[in-house]
């Protein structure tokens, strides 16, 4: 016997509902893996900040580095010395050579004055005058080198202006002379001893230069 109609409707509607929810369920799912399988959006990408920027492979812009101004590379310039006229520096080493040498054997010099009569003739006429007189220069040092029969050479090792002197002039120049001396005595060992002299050095009406006073004496 055929089911009432009533009953085939009832099943059918049921089975329709039924349908749909299983679609919707399916058709949720596809969405939710489409949705997780699409980029992320630009705007939720994080912008790298300047600090954490690695800055090893930067190169710098040839056209925008400066370009050194010749104030920045110019080497400073070295203040010249102070040279010494010539013929200035010739009178002088002849001058301290004369005043420092000392013969105290038997037959040779009588005195310290005998030294600055050899120095005179580089001397101006004013200083030569002093010169031959020995002055407070030491007369028991003298007896104990003619006792000694002491001999005294000096080399020069150089001549220089002395260190904050005036530039040298056409007519006058300071000058200081470095020399060392040896001193030779009768049954001694040779000694020797550094020493200087600052001078002034004045240009003659001859046109030669004279020493014109003892500086430091």
């Amino acid at each position: 016997m055929p089911a009432p109609k009533s009953e085939n409707t009832s099943t059918g509607k049921a089975f329709a509902l039924f349908a749909a929810a299983a679609l919707l369920a399916i058709s949720g799912i596809l969405l939710l893996v489409v949705d997780t399988g699409r980029p992320a959006s630009r705007a939720a990408l994080p912008t790298p900040s300047a600090s954490s920027t690695d800055t090893s492979e930067v190169q710098p812009d040839p056209a925008s580095s400066p370009t050194p101004s010749p104030q920045d590379t110019a080497v400073p310039d070295e203040s010249p010395a102070v040279s010494v006229p010539p013929k200035a520096a010739k009178t002088a080493r002849q001058f301290a050579t004369a005043w420092a040498s000392h013969d105290a054997s038997p037959g040779q010099d009588t005195s310290f004055s005998d030294a600055g009569r050899r120095a005179a003739a580089y001397a101006t006429a004013d200083l030569a005058a002093q010169l031959r007189d020995p002055g407070d220069r030491s007369t028991r040092l003298w007896q104990q080198w003619v006792a000694d029969k002491t001999r005294v050479t000096c080399a020069v090792d150089r001549v220089a202006a002395p260190d904050g002197a005036p530039v040298p002039t056409t007519s006058r120049a300071f000058v200081r002379v470095l020399y060392t001396c040896t001193a030779y005595s009768a049954g001694q060992q040779p000694t020797r001893s550094p020493d200087q002299l600052a001078l002034e050095m004045h240009l003659a009406p001859s046109g030669a230069w004279r020493v014109g006073a003892l500086v430091n004496a």
